[in-house]
């Protein structure tokens, strides 16, 4: 499956939005790479067992626990751009990528775009295709939901960061 929307971060029709810089942005992404339970419903805790830096891109290979399964993946973090979040096939999916990206079509027109593309497991059950339609149909509503979550948070997580993106969040 795969599954793209765009969420918008400013929008100069709501005055009363708190714009924020594209580095705030990153910042929140950043967060969300170290600390995902703070961001991903059912996550109990996150591992990093792995930190590499190649140019101005940081990976981290991780163990995302939830509490009655682990998913393992690795996160590129490309700077100041977009992170790309490979999950290793699982009992729940196939090998699959997450890629979020800030977008900014016109100065402080920012947007963060969301693509998934999501393998089927490798013993997938025999489905019928309305079956698979309509489990691909809620997995993208969830999506959805989570990404705007993503959005909330990274907004709260802008209140305590200049508009530079710079703050206390040590890697």
């Amino acid at each position: 499956m795969q599954f793209e929307h765009l969420v918008q971060i400013n929008d100069p029709q709501l005055a009363d939005v708190r714009f924020l810089s594209r580095a705030q942005v990153w910042f929140g992404l950043v967060a969300r790479a170290y600390k995902p339970e703070k961001f991903i419903l059912g996550l109990v805790n996150c591992t990093i067992h792995n930190r590499q830096q190649n140019g101005e891109t940081t990976v981290l290979s991780r163990s995302l626990n939830y509490g009655s399964f682990v998913i393992h993946d690795t996160i590129a973090l490309h700077e100041g751009s977009h992170t790309e979040n490979n999950i290793a096939a699982n009992e729940f999916c196939g090998d699959s990528c997450m890629t979020i990206r800030i977008e900014e079509p016109e100065p402080q027109q920012l947007w963060l775009r969301f693509r998934y593309e999501v393998g089927s497991p490798e013993h997938e059950n025999p489905e019928s295709e309305l079956m698979q339609a309509q489990m691909d149909e809620a997995r993208r509503q969830a999506y959805r939901a989570a990404d705007i979550d993503t959005v909330k948070m990274i907004r709260e997580l802008a209140l305590s960061v200049p508009e530079d993106g710079q703050s206390g969040l040590t890697h």
